[in-house]
């Protein structure tokens, strides 16, 4: 397991290094910018997908094939992806959580309420890529799951534009169990997207 993710980290700063700048450029307008969530919930929304695009390069190169004939299990290649869209949508949460709190520091308007919101905002934006779209990509392959992204991208993007403009005051009166209930079912849809995607990798011809 340990060589498979180092090949997926080599692979990401050989392939990704666009993908990894647009994080970075987005973390940082997220401590710079104003009010607006798309700049902290982006960097996490992209990172969690970057595990399909090294599988799109996988494919090209006929890896897949290839890791066959090595010692590795087939769950053990989709696991792989799954931890490594973890580290990364991981690191990016972090420093964006980092950049909304120094934020609202900065403006005197910190809030617990809504930092957790934002936490909440940020972990099922972040995951929903990678819970929905990887199942799809291990049964179909990299390029059919690639309009599966496209399709998520933007309904995303509308689902932030929403929040942006109500200013989550439609979820703020959650409660912290309900915000923590939230997590959780996001935590566990992951979970079975990962189980999912490895009954569809071990049933699929390679």
């Amino acid at each position: 397991m340990k060589g498979l993710l180092l090949k997926d980290f080599y692979m990401a700063a050989k392939y990704c290094k666009a993908v990894l700048l647009l994080v970075i450029v987005f973390l940082a307008a997220s401590f710079l910018g104003e009010e607006n969530i798309f700049f902290a919930v982006y960097p996490s929304m992209i990172a969690g997908i970057i595990p399909m695009t090294i599988l799109s390069y996988e494919e090209r190169d006929k890896w897949i094939q290839y890791s066959a004939a090595l010692p590795y299990t087939k769950a053990q290649v989709v696991s792989s992806k799954y931890l490594l869209g973890l580290l990364f949508w991981a690191a990016a949460f972090l420093v964006s959580m980092a950049a909304t709190a120094f934020r609202m520091i900065g403006n005197n308007s910190f809030s617990m309420d809504t930092f957790l919101v934002m936490g909440t905002a940020l972990l099922i934006l972040g995951l929903i890529g990678p819970t929905f779209l990887l199942p799809f990509v291990f049964k179909f392959g990299a390029e059919k799951g690639r309009i599966a992204f496209y399709v998520m991208i933007g309904f995303v993007c509308a689902v932030i534009t929403l929040l942006t403009g109500l200013g989550f005051q439609a979820i703020l009166p959650f409660s912290k169990p309900v915000l923590i209930g939230i997590c959780g079912i996001g935590i566990l849809l992951y979970i079975l997207s990962w189980q999912l995607s490895i009954l569809f990798f071990k049933k699929r011809e390679l």
